[in-house]
């Protein structure tokens, strides 16, 4: 039979991650047409079909090139696939398998596929160097707000004449290039090699810049859950070796770091009298958690250099806040409870909030600190304020930064004795570019307060105007796919609903003329759905009258909290990944109620609360 003897030499001398591994299967050039294949394949699965073999060995090798033949078919008898195979091979499927290509067609089809490919490549390296760079470029603005210019007479020039001359003074002071890669060495081990170039200008024009360098290795080693090592090292320079170890336990950290310099071995045997002792830098940094239950935490850190001792004391604390006050049923991460979770309107509704108070004693520099920080997951954005009160002044930094999957865009304004500083940072795919712009060098409150309100009120205009309109869309496309779903998909959930109300109906029934005969409980209507009710959430409330009524007992109801009620009989979830309220009107003494139960919260009624005036 025509290429059942060949099949096999082809496909011998070729492996399945070759591009054209599978048309060696079938024993046919790229260029066979669909009839080819096909003809091709009926052929060949007729000659090893493994219910054809008596032979044991011969059957279970007859079965391994049958499946290889199913496989083959399966990907070049689909044009889409047999396309993607023919452009990037084995690969080209596992992209399909990964990306949506259904709105791609011709030449838009290869070079999304291509433009996946490089995605992929760009992961593989990124997971086996975990390379990330940094580009800081310094500019000096002070001349704008700082410098009066004046003309031939000595006058000083009109506002627009020296804003001109300020800008055109403008010039870059400092500039840094660094670059890190990492990669494992061993499960426990891992490498990390840093390069940093640096260039600056002097505040002498005359002088020349300066330049440095520097080469640094890091090895870290996690010697077990708790205990870890790392060792750093000036690759350029016989500088000595930075060491840091680290024990966690689960109530507290506690970390110790040092300096060790080739002197310190020398010393004993260069040491003359009268001569003073080097003593290596010694860190030791502790982090326990205060209360039990509680997040708190306290931090004390004791250091000894050649300057004199130091010594930081500090109390933080964080806390996740949810004012839809959503079942946290998938934990207290919050990229787990976002994906679980309808998007709110406002975007603020899921956010945590942080803050930190600490006292410095390190000679001149001593003082206290604060900082408060906010993140609103929903949004990725955060916002942090931090004060510092020392000797020589007050200093703060307003900042924030919004960071999505692949890329970040932050900036802040610190301001303090010495000048005022707007830093402006942009990633993307872990390499960052920083531009930090002295806008004075000297105390001045009004360049400071406009530098961070301006940029403040332009965010907030873009939040209310541009963010907040495309979040109430998407929250209507994501309720109109919760209504698409029960249409199409949970059909079958309705109408075990539907089974279930009209099973508890009698009992509903006999309560019902129970509770009417005695003047006690009646439920008037009870509703479960979405506690955000707006445009988008309506038709998505059950009718759950019948099954509230039928747990009625003895003018009482309870059910339980801390869980959700859609396992109830007669409940079920409308939408999931959006927090749940019943809502219940009802009668008792003759006088209306009405309550709002959240979904975690148990219910209990009647409740003089919920009485209807």
């Amino acid at each position: 039979m025509p290429g059942t003897g060949s099949a096999s030499s082809p496909s011998g001398s070729r492996t399945p991650a070759d591009n054209e591994y599978f048309y060696s299967v079938l024993n046919l050039p790229k260029t066979a047409s669909d009839h080819e294949i096909r003809d091709r394949y009926r052929q060949l699965s007729i000659v090893f079909h493994p219910d054809k073999q008596a032979d044991e060995r011969r059957k279970e090798a007859a079965t391994e090139r049958f499946l290889e033949l199913q496989k083959a078919y399966e990907v070049l008898s689909d044009p889409v696939t047999r396309r993607a195979y023919d452009i990037l091979g084995p690969e080209g499927l596992l992209l399909l398998q990964s990306a949506d290509f259904s709105h791609a067609s011709g030449i838009e089809f290869e070079e999304e596929l291509r433009r996946q490919q490089r995605e992929l490549d760009r992961q593989r390296v990124e997971q086996a160097i975990h390379p990330k760079g940094s580009v800081t470029v310094g500019f000096d603005a002070s001349s704008v707000f700082d410098d009066v210019y004046e003309d031939e007479d000595g006058a000083p020039l009109p506002s627009w004449q020296n804003l001109r001359a300020g800008l055109a003074d403008v010039r870059r002071d400092s500039l840094a290039v660094r670059y890190r890669v990492q990669t494992e060495i061993t499960k426990k081990t891992w490498l990390t090699i840093s390069s940093r170039l640096t260039m600056g200008n002097r505040l002498n024009p005359r002088q020349r810049p300066y330049y440095g360098s520097a080469i640094t290795g890091t090895v870290k080693h996690q010697y077990s859950p708790r205990l870890a090592f790392e060792a750093t090292a000036n690759l350029l320079a016989i500088s000595g070796v930075s060491v840091k170890s680290t024990y966690q336990a689960d109530a507290y950290a506690l970390t110790c770091q040092t300096a060790l310099h080739p002197v310190l071995f020398t010393q004993p045997f260069t040491y003359k009298k009268g001569d003073g002792v080097l003593l290596p830098p010694v860190n030791l940094s502790l982090t326990r958690q205060l209360f039990p239950k509680s997040p708190m935490q306290g931090v004390l850190d004791i250091g000894f250099t050649p300057t004199g001792p130091r010594i930081t004391a500090a109390v933080a604390s964080s806390a996740l806040h949810d004012s839809l006050r959503i079942d946290a049923a998938h934990g207290d991460d919050p990229e787990d409870v976002l994906a679980f979770r309808a998007p709110s309107i406002s975007g603020l509704a899921f956010y945590s909030s942080e803050w930190q108070f600490g006292l410095d004693l390190s000679g001149p520099a001593s003082g206290l600190n604060a900082r408060y920080g906010l993140s609103f997951h929903e949004l990725r954005v955060h916002v942090q304020t931090v004060l510092r009160l020392g000797f020589s002044g007050l200093s703060w930094l307003v900042g924030g930064e919004w960071r999505g999957d692949s890329a970040a865009v932050g900036a802040n304004v610190s301001a303090n004795v010495e000048g005022v500083t707007l830093r402006v940072d942009a990633t993307y795919f872990g390499q960052t570019l920083s531009l930090p712009i002295i806008l004075s060098r000297e105390q001045n409150d009004g360049v400071a307060f406009w530098t961070a309100v301006l940029p403040s009120t332009a965010m907030t205009l873009i939040y209310y105007f541009r963010i907040r309109p495309r979040r109430r869309v998407q929250r209507t496309q994501f309720f109109n796919e919760a209504r698409r779903q029960l249409r199409e998909e949970k059909s079958d959930l309705l109408r075990q609903w539907k089974e279930t109300v009209s099973l508890l109906q009698d009992t509903a029934q006999r309560h019902l003329r129970g509770e009417e005969a005695c003047d006690g409980l009646v439920v008037l209507e009870a509703r479960y759905g979405p506690s955000e009710q707006d445009e988008g959430t309506d038709g998505l409330e059950v009718d759950v009258t019948v099954p509230v009524q039928a747990l009625v007992n003895a003018s009482q109801l309870y059910i339980p909290g801390k869980r959700s009620k859609a396992g109830i009989p007669g409940f079920y979830d409308p939408v999931a990944g959006v927090p749940k309220t019943l809502r219940v009107r009802y009668r008792f003494r003759g006088r209306a109620h009405y309550a709002e139960i959240p979904d975690h919260l148990p219910v209990v009624l009647p409740l003089k609360d919920h009485l209807v005036e």
